[in-house]
């Protein structure tokens, strides 16, 4: 999703350079390079490393924020991301369901020539035999067979079905067409005394076309009066082109920002049920003060820049299931937090120091009770990790691992019959130790 973003991010930086500096000027087929090269860039860049344009100092410090856990009940990993992700693949196969309709329109309407008819498509050329100006008609759409403009069409349409949720595809798309009816326009019309004959033309013939036709139509009434506009104006300096060096500036701040916001790491984690022991440990600290007396002692280092991926990430022993089965296992009610009924959710923060060591501990949402108290004492207890890589040296991470306590969950599964309760392949059990099965 980080990489769809960015492509979105450069194909709207690249579509603002055409509409203010491009827009208005004749050099049409510059133009449709443009328009060609920087989507095929928008689509590449994010696939770039691109840290060299980052200015954070070293050591590095990376930060990833963990799927929640569930204490005493069933591990509800966040679930936003998955339904942005259906959310898009049901946009993407609307939009590819609406673009193979069309398809199938234009290959309907290929076998016969109907009234007013005049468009090309691909190799096909499609126009009335009763339509007066016939042949500077024909010779407009063969212009775009030639040049196969319907090729660059189905291109952006592509670019269309995936990026469906961007209202900048559909202008680029819209302009991307019209660019292709100056072309057209200037080379059918190229002599002085020719091109009033062929502004009377578009303007007798003209009539209401599809709006979303793949076709490339002659007869075009949105893009009328800028094809005629553009069919008088002047030739544009070549000293215009000089505005493409405004693109290195626009584009240094795009990859720098790039360099800073980069993928997230991918942590797979498993649902599966965590329970807690429910007793207080003797050994828990009593109070915040103590705690924070604690992790005050932590080593102070340079800030530095905090992101979101490393090239190889952190491991904690046992895996990240197995850091889920240690957090279930060993975080343990105060006898205040049990009395209280305490439910909520807790937000913890902790680095992963260059040598696998947990350290920098905090908690970000208590909910009282000892509660924050003992995440962190379960934090503290927790076995080195085997340490991030980044260019080829150990690097930190920062997690934060959001906990959420379900006291009644476990009270209803105390209720229940034991007899009727079955693990199930999905949610295995990972009670060890002491904790009550």
């Amino acid at each position: 999703m980080s990489y769809l973003l960015w492509a979105n991010v450069y194909l709207a930086v690249f579509y603002g350079f055409y509409w203010f500096f491009l827009r208005k000027e004749t050099f049409f087929h510059l133009n449709r390079w443009y328009f060609l090269c920087s989507a095929m860039l928008s689509f590449t860049i994010p696939l770039l490393d691109l840290n060299l344009f980052s200015f954070e100092t070293s050591p590095e410090l990376f930060s990833v924020t963990l799927p929640e856990v569930q204490i005493n009940g069933m591990a509800d990993l966040p679930n936003s991301f998955s339904r942005l992700f259906y959310i898009y693949l049901i946009g993407c196969s609307t939009a590819f369901i609406w673009f193979l309709y069309r398809v199938l329109l234009i290959k309907r309407n290929l076998k016969t020539i109907h009234s007013g008819d005049a468009y090309s498509f691909l190799h096909l050329i499609k126009v009335d035999p009763h339509l007066t100006g016939q042949d500077k008609i024909i010779a407009h759409e063969h212009i775009h067979v030639k040049q196969l403009h319907s090729l660059d069409i189905l291109i952006f349409e592509i670019i269309r079905i995936i990026n469906w949720f961007n209202p900048i595809v559909y202008l680029l798309i819209r302009s991307v067409k019209l660019n292709h009816e100056y072309i057209a326009d200037e080379e059918t019309a190229c002599m002085e005394n020719e091109r009033i004959d062929y502004a009377n033309l578009l303007v007798s013939q003209a009539f209401g076309t599809q709006r979303y036709s793949l076709r490339n139509n002659f007869f075009n009434k949105p893009f009328l009066k800028k094809r005629i506009a553009m069919l008088f104006k002047n030739k544009s300096k070549k000293s215009v082109l000089l505005r493409f060096s405004l693109l290195i500036p626009i584009m240094l701040v795009a990859f720098a920002f790039q360099a800073e916001k980069v993928p997230e790491m991918n942590i797979p984690v498993s649902k599966f049920d965590v329970h807690a022991e429910k007793v207080q440990e003797s050994n828990v600290p009593a109070s915040k003060d103590e705690v924070t007396s604690k992790i005050s002692t932590v080593l102070h280092r340079d800030t530095t820049a905090v992101f979101t991926a490393v090239e190889v990430p952190p491991v904690p022993a046992g895996g990240m299931q197995g850091f889920y089965q240690y957090v279930g296992d060993n975080f343990v009610y105060t006898e205040e937090a049990l009395a209280a009924k305490v439910t909520g959710r807790i937000i913890a923060q902790f680095i992963v120091e260059k040598d696998g060591s947990l350290s920098n501990i905090k908690i970000l949402r208590d909910l009282g009770y000892g509660t924050g108290e003992a995440a962190v004492k379960m934090l503290e207890n927790c076995p080195k990790w085997k340490p991030a890589i980044q260019n080829g040296k150990n690097v930190r991470v920062q997690f934060t691992l959001p906990i959420q306590l379900n006291q009644r969950a476990e009270e209803e599964s105390k209720d229940a019959d034991p007899l009727e309760s079955t693990p199930t392949e999905s949610t295995p059990n990972t009670n060890t130790g002491n904790n009550p099965a």
